[in-house]
């Protein structure tokens, strides 16, 4: 129950590896680039796990051809969350709260005042992609294309909505004393305690807020991010799956996922990287079990539990140099990382 053991894992230049991973631990693994993390974990242990799962079996059986012989103990996840370095999407009409999922709430929440119901507006009414409420100058956009002859594209904000994507109608009904054009002025770390009352919708606004992205308003526009934002927001929209039910929440049985994260600090500055750690820490805190491929040394050194996959890239690499603690690595003498850990733990 508190270990699942990976057997016979030879896809690719893996040799033949028996890989043990304990549950509701932080996983680093580590190595040489080329070495097999990424195959390893991702391209076979990922979707071994998901049918261990679909199939409830506690002993999925593999073959040759499958790139290993046997996993154990992988059916008590919930589901399985992989956060990976693919972009998302990159238009101007996505803004951060559509794309983790929460203005789906906020605009209920309007839908359901009495004015709103007194004239017969919906939730679709409150979408700033939908002509029944937006501004239709803008087209909900809040911002107006400027073409220029020779000159990159420019935009203007909108004069009749003055940039708040909606029109006059919606502008009259407010919930709690705010517009759901005021909602989208917010920052996270605002709409976080304005919605706290909700206990699903303020803790996905707050995982926002733990990853660092508290000071990005509500309608900001997707392509207006930086690179370690984008990365950010896509880990708070993956991490958002794994939150507990309602069900789940009343009956105090939240059952427990395997994260999966390739590189997650790539674009993040230090102070930044600080904050994941502390999310990671938080998630196996409630039980989570998190895997993280990772070539940055202070998150390695942070891990509950290490793999090193090595010693070198392609053929001469995919073999395991090290599975178990730090301070065993540490001591390694045939250990590429061990090394350079050192320098950052002393």
């Amino acid at each position: 129950e508190e270990w699942m053991v990976l057997r016979g894992a030879s896809l690719r230049n893996l040799k033949n590896l028996t890989v043990h991973i304990p549950k509701e631990k932080l996983v680093m693994v580590c190595g040489i680039s080329g070495a097999g993390k990424s195959t390893l974990i991702r391209d076979l242990l990922m979707p071994c796990v998901k049918s261990a799962i679909k199939d409830g079996n506690p002993l999925l059986k593999g073959s040759k051809r499958d790139g290993f012989s046997a996993l154990l103990g992988a059916h008590t996840f919930r589901t399985v969350i992989e956060v990976d370095q693919s972009p998302i999407g990159k238009t101007p009409r996505s803004t951060p709260a559509t794309y983790i999922g929460a203005f789906d709430q906020i605009r209920k929440f309007f839908a359901y005042t009495p004015e709103a119901r007194l004239h017969g507006h919906t939730p679709g009414t409150f979408s700033f992609n939908t002509k029944d409420g937006r501004c239709e100058t803008c087209k909900g956009a809040g911002r107006i294309k400027l073409e220029m002859s020779f000159m990159p594209d420019t935009y203007v904000p909108c004069e009749d909505c003055n940039g708040r994507r909606y029109g006059p109608e919606l502008n009259e009904i407010t919930w709690n004393g705010a517009t759901i054009a005021d909602v989208l002025d917010m920052t996270f770390e605002e709409a976080a305690r304005f919605f706290s009352f909700d206990s699903r919708l303020g803790a996905l606004l707050d995982l926002m807020v733990q990853t660092g992205l508290g000071y990005l308003s509500l309608g900001q526009s997707s392509p207006t991010l930086s690179g370690g934002e984008a990365q950010r927001l896509k880990l708070v929209s993956e991490l958002a799956k794994g939150l507990p039910t309602l069900q789940e929440r009343r009956t105090a049985t939240i059952q427990k996922n395997l994260y999966i994260l390739e590189e997650p600090t790539i674009g993040l500055h230090m102070h930044d990287c600080e904050r994941l750690i502390l999310l990671l820490h938080r998630l196996v805190d409630q039980g989570h079990t998190v895997i993280v491929i990772e070539h940055n040394l202070d998150l390695v050194a942070e891990g509950d539990y290490i793999i090193e996959v090595g010693p070198e890239g392609g053929d001469s690499g995919g073999q395991i140099l090290h599975q178990g603690t730090l301070a065993k690595l540490l001591t390694s003498n045939n250990s590429p990382t061990a090394p350079f850990l050192n320098t950052i733990v002393s």
